[in-house]
């Protein structure tokens, strides 16, 4: 993403056109208070500044080009960017380092304050939680899972940051769209109830409607037009995050949201699908030879507060291996050669 964003912020900084996600993704990242390290190091790369400098004037400069540029969908005629820093180039840039540093902080923290305020919610491995947004909407959240949500939200839009797996009920508000963000699927939806499975470590992302109406958008930063496409209920879309793919399929209902009603199930799943979800359901790390398991599939129904071993026995019995448990982890080893 780093590289992404320095390239966004290179192009505009050249003056070159730049798409309104382009726009939206850098004025993120420069009112990020956990980017202004990444702000820091990208200014002194491209700049040599006097200690005169206002870098606090500098930075909102930035921000109100970038805005001025929304509005216009132009570049503004004699406005460069480049042209009012170059005035400032005369000493060497070691200089300018604290200056920048501070007045990066000090911006990010002026500017926040008139921004949306948002709160983390984290459900670690092992653990689920739920939680009711401002509007009412109803959130669950599966095991090592976290979500940002602003305490009020835009009069405009409902916008909440999704890494993990989590079951929304939205409450319906046709002039105030729900939005979830994920690191490259947004759902944008009116009222509905859907679940969305985006961990950042697992290649693909899941969303797959119940009910109501959802518009899946891939966040693609070189695209003009992002790709945006209708979900219809019963219906899951996977999208992949290595080829870039989107595949519909149906798909059964108490398999997507067994895990909001306690419960773990496989429909003959991938040894690696179970895996992941046995991991986080039990927060233990499970250490097998990927290659042994690459055929085979499991169909097996768990409830919570049952014991980790009764599932074990029942793959140990199956898949003919042995298992032992050993500091927070599972090893697993072949029973015969037949594997």
């Amino acid at each position: 993403m780093t590289e992404k964003i320095i390239n966004i912020a290179n192009r505009f900084l050249d003056e070159k056109d730049c798409t309104s996600q382009e726009l939206y993704a850098l004025k993120k990242w420069l009112s990020d208070p956990e980017a202004h390290l990444e702000v820091e190091s990208w200014l002194l790369e491209h700049w040599t500044s006097s200690p005169e400098i206002d870098s606090i004037t500098l930075i909102e400069t930035v921000f109100q080009q970038i805005q001025k540029y929304e509005e216009e969908h132009q570049p503004k005629s004699g406005f460069s960017i480049r042209r009012i820093l170059k005035i400032y180039q005369k000493v060497a840039a070691f200089l300018l380092i604290p200056i920048i540093g501070f007045g990066i902080i000090y911006w990010v923290s002026q500017h926040n304050q008139s921004v949306v305020q948002y709160t983390e919610t984290i459900a670690p491995r092992g653990q689920k939680s739920q939680i009711v947004l401002a509007d009412g909407t109803k959130v669950w959240l599966n095991s090592d899972t976290k979500i940002k949500y602003p305490g009020n939200f835009d009069k405009t839009q409902r916008d909440v940051y999704l890494d993990g797996e989590a079951f929304f009920e939205v409450s319906k508000n046709e002039h105030q769209p729900f939005v979830v963000h994920t690191s490259q699927v947004n759902v944008k939806v009116l009222g509905t109830k859907f679940n969305i499975k985006a961990y950042a470590d697992e290649s693909d992302i899941e969303t797959s409607l119940f009910e109501g109406k959802i518009n899946l958008v891939l966040n693609n930063l070189s695209a003009e037009n992002p790709v945006e496409k209708e979900v219809e209920p019963g219906q899951s879309l996977v999208y992949s995050k290595t080829d870039h793919q989107l595949v519909a399929n149906k798909f059964p209902q108490d398999e997507i949201n067994g895990w909001k009603n306690n419960q773990l199930i496989f429909k003959d799943d991938t040894f690696n699908n179970l895996v992941r979800k046995v991991e986080r359901w039990y927060d233990v790390k499970v250490v097998y030879n990927e290659k042994l398991f690459n055929d085979r599939r499991l169909t097996v129904e768990l409830y919570e507060g049952e014991r980790l071993e009764r599932l074990m026995d029942i793959i140990s019995l199956t898949l003919s291996v042995d298992y032992k448990y050993e500091k927070g982890e599972i090893i697993l080893t072949p029973k015969s050669k037949n594997m």
